[in-house]
């Protein structure tokens, strides 16, 4: 894509199975883009050359001016020093992203680190659905459950670094376990891997008819596949998990007044027509109607979660604020 932007910002999205990776024009236009797989059993040491790669590539590929990188990662990070922490998915405990990555680029170039799904939230804020909305929830639903909160026209990072870390509120501390170390977290069923348990959980309590009866083993993305068919359990644990994410979500109603919830990732963007519906009703039960008069939930159209990452040099330059203007 050609673009009559004058600068442009590289953006990597670290995923616990790829790495993606855009090349952003400060109007939103997608210049380029890639990815590649993250292998993260290979070491920290490996997805760093790989994320330095794609930066590189990016970079040979394209003769306009690049004004920074901004990095997306799992896990708590701290901005400050671009160093993650406790990125479970990857295997890293204490990764210091930003001295790794500066270290392997050697060009000058500013790069800057941030959690992954408060990078999405800054990418709905410039380029997705959530123009024109200074207070809303970006909730995304892949391997785990994470967010992201703009606020006021603020991103909302906490004193910690944890804010938004949708996953790990406990909605049953008598429910399964989490790997976080506490019982019934959101995530254990607002996830890919938590879907999966919950469906098996059904049919082994249910004598209803199923197209999942009939595979060895399935995945989130099956069970995506026979709700399109019809698949009557299918379509009822996508409504359970859509209760769980609405009870997570009702009390970021009570809490932040939000006026737009925005559905990501990749079991979010797909799973968003069978558990909207589910979303809206548990949020209606549980909150006041003057809390949600103008509350709605949309699906995330970013093209890639690397958008949101390269959204961060923008961030970055803009002082820290998005009360000012791109272009």
């Amino acid at each position: 894509m050609t673009s009559s932007s004058k600068k442009f910002a590289i953006g990597i999205d670290i995923g616990a199975t790829k790495i993606a990776s855009v090349l952003l024009s400060e109007k939103g236009d997608v210049i380029a883009m890639s990815k590649v797989a993250t292998l993260p059993a290979e070491g920290m040491q490996s997805v760093f050359n790989k994320v330095a790669q794609e930066i590189k590539s990016l970079m040979q590929s394209f003769s306009g001016e690049v004004i920074g990188v901004g990095i997306g990662s799992p896990g708590k990070v701290d901005t400050t020093r671009g160093v993650v922490y406790d990125a479970v998915n990857l295997g890293w405990k204490e990764a210091n992203l930003l001295e790794g990555i500066s270290r392997r680029i050697d060009r000058g170039l500013p790069i800057w680190v941030g959690k992954d799904t408060n990078l999405s939230a800054l990418g709905e804020y410039f380029f997705g659905n959530g123009r024109g909305y200074d207070d809303f929830v970006y909730a995304s639903i892949g391997s785990g459950l994470g967010g992201g909160i703009i606020s006021g026209g603020q991103l909302i990072t906490g004193s910690d670094w944890y804010a938004a870390d949708l996953g790990h509120i406990s909605i049953d501390p008598n429910g399964l376990p989490c790997v976080c170390g506490n019982n019934g977290c959101a995530e254990t069923i607002v996830s890919g891997a938590g879907l999966v348990e919950l469906t098996k959980g059904i049919l082994a309590e249910s004598s209803v008819k199923s197209l999942l009866r009939d595979y060895e083993h399935f995945a989130s993305e099956d069970i995506i596949l026979t709700a399109q068919s019809g698949d009557e359990l299918a379509l009822f644990a996508l409504s359970k998990m859509g209760q769980a994410l609405g009870v997570v979500l009702s009390a970021c109603t009570a809490i932040l007044n939000p006026s737009r919830f925005i559905i990501g990732g990749g079991l979010g963007v797909a799973s968003f027509n069978f558990i909207v519906d589910a979303i809206d009703e548990e949020i209606r039960k549980r909150t006041m109607i003057s809390s949600r008069q103008k509350l709605n939930i949309v699906r995330s159209n970013l093209e890639t979660p690397a958008v949101g990452s390269a959204c961060l040099a923008w961030y970055m330059l803009l002082g820290n604020t998005l009360k000012k203007k791109l272009i």
